[in-house]
C-alpha cells in the first residue's frame, strides 16, 4: 500500500505505525509458537526413531536367545520352543509395528509444524515490512511537519521583519518636512 507521507497528520501515521508494529510483534510470538511446536515435534520424531530402534533391538536379542534355545534343545521340546517362539517375537513385532506407527505420526506431526512455521514466519516477514515502511512514512511525516513548521516560523519572521521595516520607512519619510 502506497501512502503519500505528506498526506497524513503526525498523530494519524504515529498510530497506524503502532498498530503495525503491534501486528508484527503479534506474528513474532506466533512465529516463536510455532518453532517451539516445530521442535518438540522434532523432539518427538527422535524419540519414537529411538524407541524403535530399541524395539528392534530387543527383538533381534530375543530371537537370537530363542535361535539359542532351539539349537540346544535338550531341555525343552522343539514344539514349546516354536510356541515361546512364535509368543515372544509376535508381542516384539507388534511392539515394534506400535513404535512405527508413533514414529509415523511423529513425522506427520513435524511436518505439519514445519508448515506452520513456515507461514508464521512469512507472515512474521510481511508484517516486519509493513511495519518497517510505516516507520519510515511516519519519519518522513514528521520530517515534512517540522519542516513545514519551520518554513511557516521563518515566514512570520521574515513577515515581521518586514512589518517593522515599513514601519521604519513610513516613521521616516512621514515624520520629515520637505
Amino acid at each position: 500500500m502506497d501512502i503519500a507521507s505528506d498526506g497524513l497528520s503526525p498523530v494519524h501515521a504515529s498510530k497506524l505505525r503502532l498498530v503495525k508494529d503491534m501486528r508484527e510483534r503479534s506474528a513474532l510470538r506466533e512465529l516463536s509458537n510455532m518453532e517451539a511446536k516445530r521442535h518438540l515435534a522434532i523432539q518427538a520424531v527422535q524419540q519414537a526413531c529411538e524407541h524403535l530402534a530399541h524395539a528392534e533391538e530387543r527383538r533381534a536379542k530375543v530371537e537370537a536367545e530363542l535361535y539359542r534355545e532351539m539349537l540346544a534343545a535338550d531341555a525343552i521340546s522343539v514344539c514349546e520352543l516354536q510356541r515361546r517362539y512364535h509368543l515372544i517375537i509376535g508381542r516384539l513385532t507388534d511392539e515394534i509395528t506400535a513404535a512405527q506407527c508413533v514414529l509415523d505420526k511423529a513425522r506427520a506431526a513435524q511436518e505439519q509444524a514445519e508448515a506452520a512455521a513456515l507461514e508464521a514466519r512469512a507472515v512474521w516477514t510481511k508484517r516486519s515490512a509493513a511495519s518497517q515502511k510505516w516507520r519510515e512514512i511516519d519519519h518522513d511525516v514528521r520530517r515534512i511537519t517540522n519542516a513545514h513548521f519551520e518554513a511557516a516560523a521563518e515566514i512570520e519572521a521574515d513577515d515581521e521583519v518586514l512589518l517593522r521595516y515599513r514601519r521604519g520607512r513610513s516613521g521616516q519619510t512621514g515624520g520629515e518636512p520637505t
